[in-house]
């Protein structure tokens, strides 16, 4: 596959995720809204029915997958905990710490951290399409979540402490899957990075915990809706378009999710955009399609990991 194809086929996988989370992001935000779920129990629920659907499917489609040398446990362990659980972890806290703007906003300068890692000490170079797109991006998410507002920002010392590691977090999960998948094929590093990240929740929300809620069918079938489209589907196609493109193009073109999220908002539950929102949705999207000219990075060789042993 040419450079271009793959860059493509890469970005349309990580616009593809953006969309998916940004969609049931929305709903999540909904069930919020409405006091059926609290976003802790949610994580963990979502979690869970990620790591059984993920399972399942592997059982199902290529058994061989779940082979994985115990010298690459730690490496899924990183992505699983330091990344996917803690950014998650990190987000929720520092919305009870604040709000759900100013979260979204502290957590959204993980794009900043990733070029910066990537530049001192990856040997990626940093030209100025790459530091105009994200100026773009960064700067379309502060309006996008109405961070103009004074009486919408509400920022307090733990809660910017919180938020800054929500963002090394995201950052880490990033940079971690990338080195990841350099050595542990896609399906694999999802299936043990979510049985990681859900031994992690369960030590905050026990299984049993979770069962005793007295959640309604109506809502299980919602959780597995989030579990897998909204979980499954969008980390699996983040995963493979980290393959094709570099951590900074990815962690970019992923400040499409709150631009995704409004529009869903505005569509489904019908909140106002204002002008500047829109604005700062135009912003973004400016500089995910001038990203597209940075330049790819190389594609990971899959031909050249050893082939896994058959069950």
């Amino acid at each position: 596959m040419t450079a271009r194809k793959g860059r493509v086929k890469g970005s349309l996988m990580v616009l593809g995720a953006a969309t998916a989370w940004g969609l049931m992001g929305t709903l999540a935000r909904y069930l919020f809204t409405v006091g059926e779920v609290d976003p802790l129990p949610l994580t963990a629920i979502r979690s869970t029915f990620a790591v059984l659907v993920l399972v399942v499917t592997v059982l199902v489609w290529d058994r061989r997958q779940f082979y994985l040398p115990l010298s690459d446990w730690p490496q899924a362990a990183l992505v699983g905990v330091a990344g996917l659980a803690m950014a998650n972890f990190t987000y929720y806290y520092t919305i009870s710490l604040t709000n759900v703007a100013t979260a979204i906003l502290l957590q959204y300068m993980a794009p900043i951290l990733v070029a910066l890692v990537s530049f001192f000490f990856l040997g990626e170079r940093l030209t100025w399409i790459i530091l105009l797109a994200l100026t773009l991006a960064v700067v379309g998410c502060f309006f996008m979540v109405k961070a103009y507002d004074p009486r919408l920002l509400q920022l307090n010392l733990p809660g910017l402490i919180s938020g800054l590691v929500s963002a090394c977090a995201f950052a880490g999960y990033i940079l971690f899957t990338k080195r990841a998948v350099a050595r542990i094929p896609p399906w694999t590093l999802l299936v043990y990075a979510y049985a990681f990240a859900t031994l992690f929740w369960w030590m905050l929300t026990p299984p049993w915990f979770l069962l005793s809620q007295g959640y309604s069918l109506r809502l299980w079938a919602i959780f597995f809706l989030i579990g897998s489209v909204g979980t499954v589907l969008p980390f699996a196609l983040f995963t493979f378009g980290l393959t094709y493109l570099s951590a900074t193009q990815v962690s970019i073109m992923s400040t499409m999710e709150p631009v995704v999220a409004a529009g869903a908002g505005l569509f489904l539950l019908g909140e106002i955009l204002d002008w500047p929102q829109l604005f700062g949705g135009a912003l973004v999207v400016a500089g995910v399609i001038l990203i597209q000219r940075g330049s790819p990075a190389p594609r990971q060789a899959r031909e050249a990991m050893p082939v896994r042993r058959r069950w």
